[in-house]
């Protein structure tokens, strides 16, 4: 299993839907990053399921000089069916004159999912527009 870079493969609805649906059968606990700290929707929803909190500077895909709270919460079902209603996380777009990111409603917080043995199965620097994914997630 390797981490490939999935930048703007999932610009469209039904691809990020195939990709939630194997999420929703491998995840065990997800990483939710506040890049933007008013944006606490995904939390405020999803309190019930916070295993722990802590503010760093450093989360799969990204290092920032400043400390953002880092959520790891327990995966359910809620989850996954909260995460359907979105188009994708981001776009990320190729132009003549260069790549722009178009946010989506899910907002600019990074998001990261993990199996049971803790390795990454996506994460993303959302309001870069960047994604990784594990190979296997694509089988």
């Amino acid at each position: 299993m390797k981490l490939i870079d999935y930048t703007g493969q999932l610009n469209n609805h039904n691809e990020y839907l195939k990709v939630i649906k194997q999420l929703e059968k491998k995840c065990k606990n997800i990483e939710y990053v506040l890049v933007d700290e008013g944006e606490t929707k995904f939390i405020d929803q999803f309190k019930n399921f916070i295993i722990s909190s802590r503010y760093k500077n450093k989360w799969w895909g990204t290092k920032s000089s400043k400390k953002n709270k880092i959520y790891i919460i327990k995966s359910s079902k809620e989850i996954f069916n909260y995460l359907k209603q979105f188009e994708t996380f981001c776009k990320y777009i190729t132009l003549n004159n260069g790549d722009i990111v178009e946010e989506t409603q899910f907002g600019i917080n990074d998001i990261a999912f993990f199996d049971d043995k803790e390795m990454p199965l996506l994460f993303t620097t959302t309001h870069e527009g960047y994604i990784t994914i594990r190979d296997d997630l694509l089988k």
